[in-house]
């Protein structure tokens, strides 16, 4: 049991100084980027501060298996015990709390292939030559729920005009029964300054015949969005 707990101590040691290394090295280098000014674009500075996050492990993980080898080696029986097993425990705990927190809250997705299909048509201000609009209009649809950037496309077509306006034409997949899914809009390249609107989508949206009555954007005066929610394909 003592020689058990001696290993449990040293290898839950290793563990945890290794996940800590990799959280500071990742904090650390997005504190960096942003005192120096570094873009963030597209995600740009939180996926090289990523990608650096082993190297904090690995040093971590060294620090660890310092620490856990003078623990277990000079700590008495009773300590050791306590530490070794309490620290499983506790991680025990933990894993369970965390399982038993995701299948409450884990947004209750569709099954794949069973997703309804919502339709976004967008309004701008004015007439836009069509052959400006993909290579210029950027966009994203995202669902508060862990703040997921949910599948979205360019409907066929794409673009049409109407009553004087360009309507931009999407679509996307809200992947959980969840409120709160949003849209962005934005020219390339200025990725920093994005319209966003809540969709208004209810949890689980139903199929529509046609498209909703068109809904202002209060940010973006002259712009106007509008959906349609289809069944599954």
């Amino acid at each position: 049991m003592l020689t058990l707990a001696r290993i449990l101590l040293f290898v839950q040691c290793v563990l945890i100084a290794a996940a800590l290394g990799a959280v500071a090295v990742f904090i650390l280098v997005m504190a960096l980027g942003a005192l120096t000014g570094a873009s963030n674009i597209n995600g740009g500075l939180a996926m090289g501060a990523a990608g650096m996050m082993p190297v904090g492990g690995v040093i971590g993980a060294a620090l660890g298996a310092w620490l856990g080898w003078r623990a277990a080696a000079r700590w008495d029986r009773r300590m050791v015990m306590g530490a070794g097993y309490g620290l499983l425990a506790l991680a025990a705990v933990i894993a369970g709390g965390w399982w038993l927190s995701h299948e409450l809250t884990d947004g209750n997705p569709y099954a794949t292939g069973e997703e309804p299909i919502v339709l976004i048509e967008w309004r701008l201000p004015g007439l836009v030559p069509h052959d400006r609009v993909q290579p210029v209009y950027r966009y994203t649809m995202r669902s508060t729920y862990m703040d997921w950037t949910l599948t979205s496309h360019w409907d066929d077509p794409p673009v049409r005009d109407a009553d004087g306006h360009t309507i931009l034409r999407f679509r996307g997949i809200p992947r959980w029964r969840v409120d709160g899914r949003t849209f962005q809009l934005w020219q390339f390249p200025d990725h920093d300054n994005r319209i966003t609107v809540d969709l208004g989508l209810p949890r689980a949206p139903q199929p529509q015949p046609d498209y909703g009555p068109w809904q202002p954007v209060a940010e973006a005066p002259g712009h106007a969005f509008r959906t349609r929610t289809l069944p599954p394909r």
